[in-house]
């Protein structure tokens, strides 16, 4: 046996050791499996994963790699990126993600990313003849510049896009004489009219080409300055302006060039009515072939190559042209780039492999093979095929040239539509590279919204739009100085917190023990049972001791903390209250918002109850009746608000065309002081809006209210009718001192569910408009998850806490004066 034994170890070790002489052998027996979280829309990427992984198949001697690819089970990656952030930071991310290129600086700043700079470096000194090898000069400077960070490269772009303004010529023909005088003239036949060059002529063909119906509402308008893809940041650089000086430490939001665009757009939309009155004509128009600039509905619009692929599939036959934006005589006309890159997150597994799997993908190789299969695709589907653009500028002409411009089925206006785009990537602009690009681009938003509602100054657009952007420039300000100009705090270190919880759990089971030991009376097996009780028990308090006491316990520390989750906690003491209760505007007008919805609740109860008397009766099929009434409340709230989207459409919803029905549309615009029932689209009626979605879910109150009823006794009604009561009076004297405990339930729940207020915000309105709609909620949302402040966003969550503490104490204390229990003597 001893001998056997110490055979099998000598073939064991001589196996070990040949394969420790010969190591190319022994790897290629590893493959090295690659993570990837790619594009979920794109379909053909198996192809190009299949086709890596036969290039890196060991046999060249080096490791196998194989490609699993995944998602990130996101809204969206930069804006949403839980998932992403906790890889990171808990040390198992991806090897490969698809990010948004904007983002790239941000998440680099905070050290998310890899610098790909040596990569890049190494491959021009070791292999400067590789196809594979990657340069700079490749690239579009713009795609290139805007992966980068500092004087390193941590992404490497794919896709891109640019934008430009489209605009109809069936329209332009039937104004074509005022657009001639107004000097829009077509650049090559000025006897026809053309696009607008300039501002005041933008301004004045959108007057030309907006036409009303005999109500005085919008039926079609020349040009909407946020319909397609445009926001304040392209209007802002035709102006000349710039939104981050060049060191990137002073933000430029408030500068001269940029308020004077926000005015401009402005009274672009004040010629056609207002803000208000335009955004309720784009939100009711459709998608698809029912597309307002498809269907004629709107004359010009801003937007990027991809929409060539609508108008070629859903109106070939369209007459259109493509042009550069207007700019004022003091501006450039311009693009705007925007698109995707590969980046290698921090601490990645394989960085090397990952490194070999960028290179693949950005090849010229893996875009043949794609472009191959989405001709294909789209032929199959009977769609014409237009190729986007490509970061790399070789291969961007390549594919026009190979699939699109040789292609003779393609119509000749929508080829010299993409040169256009092509030919304005060299000096499209792109936005600000810095550690706070989403920051700046929600207040970029926040001012446009402040900006175009005239939320400041309803008489003075200029003094409205200079305001509108100082207060935008001063948050992101604020985050910059904080990134650049830091103070310095001690790092919080867990040890003694883990240590000091550990230790008061402990003292909390010593104490319980000793107390319940000394207050037990019982022996023998009763005792033993008591014991046994507590040991079935003991699962459901360790798990809320790890699960539930530790978070709360580690975001009461948080509170107190600067944290972004991917560096140490610095603990700041408490400068996160400070900076909360008298630094961000946006708390106040959130808990602001919280509080309005408030008057939600009463109304609530009221309709529950209302419904629950209604369906106490014994009749026949109530069953049926009252499961109808409970079902919008068991219904999802993501589907729920997507149909309430389409029912407060102020031109085609539902609700409006009842009210018109009924004649109540005069009078409500007169109460909320509007001059269209646009509920979404209006900051007044928004909030009022959603109140009016939350009376459709109290079927979930219904069913505690009438539980209450039916466990009144008949025997009080029957003594009040003997004392002469009506119907009020005994839901006055009865029913309602009856159902008081059910009453003081349902408002210490309804006025919890009201402060958490979330979801609706979240899909239906974004938190606008103006800011009219973000919650408390959401606004904790925004900082945590969008901005990374999770030291500040703990800080909110326990101001919250202490919020609603505070009035379910109030309530329960006043609950004494008013609330009857049957126990009660």
């Amino acid at each position: 046996m001893a001998l056997n034994r110490t055979a099998v170890a000598l073939v064991v070790g001589l196996a070990l050791a040949g394969g420790a002489a010969n190591p190319v052998c022994a790897r290629a027996a590893e493959p090295v499996t690659l993570y990837y979280w790619g594009n979920e829309g794109d379909v053909l990427a198996l192809d190009l994963i299949q086709d890596f992984e036969s290039l890196h198949d060991g046999s060249d001697g080096r490791p196998p790699i194989k490609i699993i690819m995944g998602q990130s089970a996101s809204v969206n990656k930069t804006s949403d990126p839980q998932r992403l952030l906790c890889g990171i930071a808990g040390g198992d991310p991806p090897d490969v993600v698809w990010f948004d290129r904007f983002a790239v600086g941000e998440w680099a700043a905070k050290g998310a990313f890899m610098s790909l700079q040596p990569y890049l470096d190494r491959d021009l000194a070791e292999r400067p003849d590789d196809p594979f090898t990657l340069r700079a000069e490749q690239f579009y400077t713009p795609c290139w510049d805007e992966a980068c960070y500092g004087d390193e490269v941590y992404a490497i772009p794919t896709t891109t896009d640019n934008r430009a303004m489209f605009y109809n010529l069936d329209s332009f023909e039937r104004h074509a004489e005022e657009l001639i005088a107004a000097g829009c003239v077509d650049p090559d036949d000025a006897t026809k009219p053309g696009p607008p060059q300039t501002w005041d002529q933008l301004k004045a063909a959108t007057e030309i080409l907006t036409e009303y119906d005999d109500d005085g509402k919008l039926v079609r308008v020349g040009f909407i300055p946020n319909y397609g893809n445009s926001w304040l940041y392209i209007y802002g650089w035709l102006n000349g302006g710039k939104f981050m000086s060049d060191d990137g430490r002073t933000c430029l939001l408030d500068s001269d060039e940029i308020v004077d665009a926000l005015v401009f757009m402005t009274e672009v939309y004040d010629i056609m009515g207002g803000a208000a009155a335009v955004n309720a004509f784009q939100t009711s128009q459709e998608g698809g072939d029912l597309d307002p600039f498809l269907s004629d509905k709107v004359a010009m619009r801003i937007d990027g190559d991809g929409y060539l692929w609508h108008i070629a599939n859903y109106r070939r036959d369209m007459q259109f042209g493509v042009c550069l934006a207007p700019a004022p005589p003091q501006g450039r006309r311009l693009g705007w780039c925007g698109g995707w890159a590969l980046v290698i997150p921090a601490g990645a597994e394989h960085p090397d492999e990952a490194w070999e799997f960028i290179k693949y993908m950005v090849s010229r190789r893996a875009e043949r093979i794609k472009s191959d299969a989405n001709l294909q695709n789209q032929r199959a589907q009977g769609y014409t095929w237009i190729p986007g653009i490509h970061a790399r500028k070789d291969l961007t002409e390549w594919i026009l040239d190979k699939y699109f411009y040789s292609d003779p089925t393609v119509a000749e206006n929508l080829k010299v539509a993409k040169r256009t785009f092509v030919d304005a990537m060299p000096f499209s602009k792109y936005r600000p590279v810095t550690p706070v690009g989403q920051k700046l681009w929600n207040e970029q938003v926040r001012a446009m919204e402040n900006g175009i509602y005239k939320k400041f100054d309803k008489t003075d657009i200029r003094a409205n739009a200079r305001e509108a952007c100082r207060r935008a420039a001063a948050e992101v300000q604020r985050e910059l100085d904080a990134i650049f100009d830091p103070r310095e705090y001690p790092q919080l270190s867990w040890k003694p917190i883990v240590v000091t919880y550990i230790g008061i759990l402990l003292m909390a089971v010593a104490f319980g023990y000793w107390y319940f030991n000394r207050k037990m009376h019982a022996t023998g097996y009763f005792r033993r049972e008591f014991y046994a009780g507590y040991l079935f028990a003991s699962p459901w308090f360790l798990g809320f001791a790890v699960f539930g006491g530790g978070p709360i316990v580690f975001s009461l520390f948080m509170s107190f903390c600067r944290y972004d989750v991917l560096s140490a906690p610095e603990f700041v003491a408490f400068d996160n209250y400070i900076e909360m209760l008298f630094g961000d505007p946006l708390f106040y007008k959130s808990l602001w918002n919280t509080v309005f919805m408030v008057i939600g609740l009463p109304l609530g109860m009221a309709v529950g109850l209302g419904i629950a008397m209604l369906l106490s009766y014994e009749i026949k099929g109530m069953a049926v009746y009252r499961t109808f009434f409970y079902l919008p409340a068991i219904m999802p709230a993501v589907a729920a608000s997507i149909l309430w989207i389409w029912i407060f459409n102020p031109q085609e919803g539902i609700l409006n065309s009842l009210l018109d029905t009924l004649g109540l549309t005069g009078p409500l615009t007169a109460l909320f002081r509007v001059d269209e029932l646009a509920w979404l689209q209006n900051e007044y009626l928004s909030k009022p809006a959603l109140i009016l979605m939350g009376l459709w879910g109290a079927g979930g109150s219904m069913i505690i209210w009438l539980a209450g009823l039916k466990g009144i006794p008949k025997h009080l009604y029957e003594a009040a009718e003997l004392d002469g009561a009506g119907r009020f009076r005994k839901f006055w004297n009865v029913t309602l001192p009856m159902l008081s405990p059910y009453i003081l339930l349902n408002l210490i729940m309804g006025l919890i569910g009201t402060f958490q207020i979330f979801t609706q915000a979240y899909i239906m309105t974004q938190g606008g408009p103006v800011d009219s709609t973000l919650f408390y909620a959401y606004a904790l949302f925004n900082n945590a998850f969008r901005y990374m402040k999770m030291g500040y966003a703990s800080a909110m969550a326990w101001v919250l806490f202490a919020i609603v503490l505070v009035l379910t104490i109030i309530q329960l204390q006043l609950s004494k004066r008013w609330v009857y229990y049957e126990t009660e003597k």
